[in-house]
């Protein structure tokens, strides 16, 4: 518990490091140009604790969903951010020059905080699964109704020792780049089938199919069902479950169930929908030695599936690599940018309440903080960059936004009407909490899923049937390479 409440800490100081790095950035730029900056503020609503320095109320707030620096020159934010009253009023008023370079000035320090963390990543390098070479391509899978389908990669003609080259076009790098082309890809059949042209070298000729990905768990995420050469390795026992009266421990490697290797936990998966009751033989691999346990899946209280009743992650072949700054922000970007095509895109399957809120991003970054530190400095670089990317879309309340309504009013000549401009901002302000309730509310499904607490026959954190290993942080969708859990079984 004590170890749980560390990682936490860790997870919500980060945080809250990457929103102040953002604001410090308005800060700094609001002092260099002479604007009046009131409150410098981390959360929303009103104050709890702070001080005042140099005519700046430093606080912490009582919605710990962001921040914000108080710019009255700038937009007159007072009420929404906490204030009580009409703060410029009788201020003088700033230039265009000056509401562009403070609002883009948050952005900005998120890219170099972002950069100077990809510099530490640069050296140290970091440990990902290079190969876009598939091992397993699973004849079957479980799609997101339970059913069992055949496995849209097979269907496709796709095979082991095949080499994926392209997704739609766009150069694959590595596997978790291949999973994200898939997952946020927007073609779609007049059938209304989701449709990707996957490019592979098979032996030294390049070949384009035709897939048609499947949606698999409550997420109804694309995929198609291909693995990179993976060991399955238990990381969670669930108690009173049967694999933990049979004595698996995590760390076991199941590697058979009655005599068939398990090729995938897509095959797993198949397996368990496919079994007509009684004991299954499941072979572990403990400590080198194969460990045969009997165990019979049962359906426990509020499911209707069989389970073996354990969490586990994939072992993946991986390289370390050391990839630049720039490779690493343009990846992360890239990422960003097809997640928001997706999400508008009715070709896609990617919908909102993918995304994640502040109970995702700090899911994501206690997960990170586990897995160690390398892993939580990339997450926070990755981040950075969302938060740069976010904050500067043309929406009344961010940065973008401000720098919208900037631009109007210069090229109309006249500021906009106090009353429209409060009427935007409000609206956006009911729009962006309205989204982060609706999004935490799948937040907390997923976390609670994590913990083994109303999990039925999908994932855990969204990882799909033996293909994918996707987290949602952020605002944006987008892969990790570390290990994550799941108790489908």
């Amino acid at each position: 518990m004590l170890l749980n409440i560390f990682y936490i800490a860790i997870a919500l100081l980060a945080l809250s490091f990457c929103i102040f790095i953002h604001e410090l950035g308005h800060f700094i730029a609001a002092k260099k140009r002479g604007l009046i900056a009131d409150r410098f503020s981390i959360g929303f609503g009103p104050r709890l604790f702070g001080w005042k320095w140099r005519g700046t109320d430093f606080r912490i707030s009582l919605l710990p969903l962001g921040g914000y620096v108080s710019l009255p020159q700038l937009a007159d934010m007072g009420r929404l951010e906490g204030g009580e009253e009409d703060e410029a009023d009788d201020l003088p008023p700033i230039s265009y020059a000056d509401k562009m370079i403070v609002a883009v000035m948050g952005a900005v320090f998120n890219i170099i905080l972002a950069f100077c963390l990809s510099l530490v990543l640069w050296g140290v390098g970091r440990d990902i699964v290079k190969t876009t070479t598939i091992d397993v391509v699973p004849e079957q899978i479980v799609n997101s109704e339970g059913e069992v389908v055949a496995g849209p990669g097979f269907e496709a003609g796709l095979q082991s020792g095949d080499t994926v080259l392209e997704i739609n076009g766009e150069h694959i790098n590595d596997w978790m780049h291949l999973q994200n082309a898939v997952m946020t890809s927007t073609g779609r059949e007049d059938d209304g089938r989701p449709s990707v042209e996957v490019t592979v070298l098979r032996g030294k000729e390049p070949l384009t199919v035709t897939a048609y990905p499947v949606l698999i768990t409550s997420e109804d995420i694309r995929t198609l069902a291909l693995q990179p050469g993976t060991e399955l390795v238990v990381s969670m026992v669930q108690e009173n479950m049967p694999a933990f009266e049979a004595g698996m421990l995590p760390g076991d490697q199941p590697i058979e169930l009655n005599d068939e290797p398990i090729t995938s936990s897509a095959f797993l998966s198949v397996y368990l929908k496919n079994h007509k009751g009684g004991l299954i033989d499941v072979t572990v691999l403990r400590e080198g030695e194969e460990v045969v346990l009997p165990i019979e899946p049962r359906i426990a209280a509020g499911e209707d599936s069989p389970r073996f009743g354990f969490a586990y992650y994939y072992e993946a072949q991986t390289e370390r690599v050391h990839l630049n700054p720039i490779e690493q922000i343009s990846a992360m970007a890239r990422t960003m940018k097809s997640t928001l095509v997706a999400l508008v895109s009715p070709k896609s399957d990617v919908k909102v309440r993918n995304m994640s809120g502040p109970v995702g991003i700090v899911h994501g970054l206690t997960a990170m903080a586990r897995y160690g530190w390398i892993d939580l400095v990339w997450f926070l670089a990755l981040i950075n960059v969302n938060l740069a990317i976010f904050n500067v879309l043309p929406i009344p309340v961010l940065d973008g936004g401000h720098m919208l309504f900037a631009t109007i009013s210069k090229i109309i000549g006249r500021p906009l009407p106090r009353k429209f401009m409060e009427g935007a901002y409000t609206a956006c302000v009911v729009i962006l909490f309205s989204f982060v309730i609706y999004v935490s509310f799948f937040d907390v499904k997923r976390v609670g899923q994590d913990m083994g607490i109303g999990q039925g026959d999908e994932t855990s954190n969204v990882e799909p049937e033996g293909t994918l290993n996707v987290e949602l942080p952020t605002s944006n969708v987008e892969s990790t390479e570390a290990p994550s859990t799941k108790d489908p079984e």
